[in-house]
């Protein structure tokens, strides 16, 4: 299943939590797979995915020092980084830093979610249309283009179902 992270000054945490998930799926599918040869005499040659199929990235506010070791470790646990996803919050004021727009950048218009992270739901509207501006401005695109490939981009996060492994 799709996994939501938000990481608040907890990177190296993060990092460590992705490394012993990696570990443990590697011997869950070593020892599967030596099932799998004793009965069969057939090795599986595909990689199989060490840490959730898709990660979002939650409040990921314009860390651009973190991407790297982000893509990196989703890498190595055969993520592909189409399938991790990133959102900037206009209720957080990150969003609004001279930073986040090469962030943005970096990252790429097919990778970006919106996300409110309000309190409170009557003004979650007026917020989706402040990051549809301000991720059309970061990336000089027109804003119904950010709000259709931000709506594609929340398709295949959530909704559309990914070969399994």
């Amino acid at each position: 299943r799709p996994v939501s992270i938000h990481v608040v000054s907890a990177w190296g945490e993060l990092f460590t939590a992705f490394d012993n998930v990696r570990e443990r799926m590697k011997r869950k599918y070593e020892n599967l797979e030596m099932e799998v040869i004793d009965e069969t005499r057939k090795r599986r040659r595909t990689k199989r995915k060490l840490l959730p199929p898709k990660i979002y990235f939650h409040a990921f506010s314009g860390k651009a020092g973190a991407l790297p070791s982000v893509r990196s470790a989703c890498t190595k646990g055969n993520i592909p980084l189409e399938d991790v996803y990133f959102g900037f919050p206009p209720a957080i004021k990150n969003f609004y830093a001279a930073k986040t727009p090469s962030i943005m950048k970096e990252i790429g218009i097919r990778q970006l979610l919106l996300e409110t992270d309000l309190e409170d739901a009557r003004g979650a509207w007026n917020d989706l249309q402040r990051g549809v501006k301000g991720i059309s401005t970061a990336l000089d695109m027109e804003e119904s283009e950010v709000a259709r490939q931000t709506y594609e981009n929340a398709d295949r996060f959530y909704f559309r179902p990914k070969s399994k492994d």
